[in-house]
């Protein structure tokens, strides 16, 4: 099968969305790259995640033909292919329909960074791309030029994009989108407006966490400091 882990990887996000309130059924879309193999798995269109086993998930190019796979690709697939395209950094792909963060697009409010996760995972305020049909190949150009070198975009009227190297990244983005949103309509509840964090400490929480924040042994991180 190819792509047998990362197909995996894939699937286990898809069902965290819906475990999170993120998405429920086969609402949203993921995708991740391989680079070695210039390949990409991603979800099919209108399978339930819990109904989804890891060879539904299906491998395409970049051009968005099917190298593997018996189901059809999400009807969304132009939207991924056009972050693959534009963004060399990106190796993953979330499309949720959160529902805090979605309550921004629906009133084309951008969101502001408010939180330490906002700072980290999404490095500044996420922006809201105007309405584009779903399933076109314009949603996928208007979400890329809206997003810029970020790591977050609200679609207007429809959900959330988050992007990152790989699923990881880009799922720890979602959340962080979601939360922020949660927080700021709780604090605007109160008659209440969120201090954003100040520009320059966003951009380097932000630089740190890209730089430093993963999985490291004790032993490496004990050679790490006496070099």
């Amino acid at each position: 099968m190819l792509l047998e882990e990362l197909r995996a990887q894939v699937l286990e996000t898809a069902r965290r969305m819906v475990a999170d309130g993120v998405a429920h059924g086969a609402q949203g879309n993921v995708s991740a790259l391989d680079r070695s193999a210039d390949l990409l798995a991603i979800t099919p269109s209108a399978i339930p995640y819990d109904q989804m086993d890891v060879q539904d998930v299906v491998v395409v190019d970049r051009d968005g033909k099917v190298a593997e796979g018996s189901w059809k690709p999400t009807s969304e697939m132009p939207l991924h292919l056009a972050f693959y395209r534009a963004r060399p950094d990106v190796g993953a792909v979330v499309h949720s329909h959160a529902p805090y963060a979605t309550t921004f697009a629906l009133i084309d409010a951008p969101l502001p960074a408010v939180l330490i996760e906002s700072a980290i995972c999404i490095g500044g305020a996420v922006p809201v791309a105007p309405y584009c049909r779903p399933g076109t190949d314009q949603v996928g150009t208007v979400a890329v030029d809206v997003m810029g070198d970020g790591a977050a975009v609200l679609l207007a009227h429809h959900g959330l994009v988050a992007v990152g190297a790989n699923l990881e990244q880009a799922y720890d983005t979602t959340l962080a989108v979601e939360t922020t949103a949660r927080l700021v309509i709780m604090a605007r509840s109160m008659n209440a407006e969120p201090v954003s964090i100040d520009p320059q400490e966003v951009s380097a929480m932000r630089e740190a966490y890209l730089r430093h924040y993963r999985r490291t042994a004790v032993e490496e991180e004990s050679t790490s400091t006496k070099s």
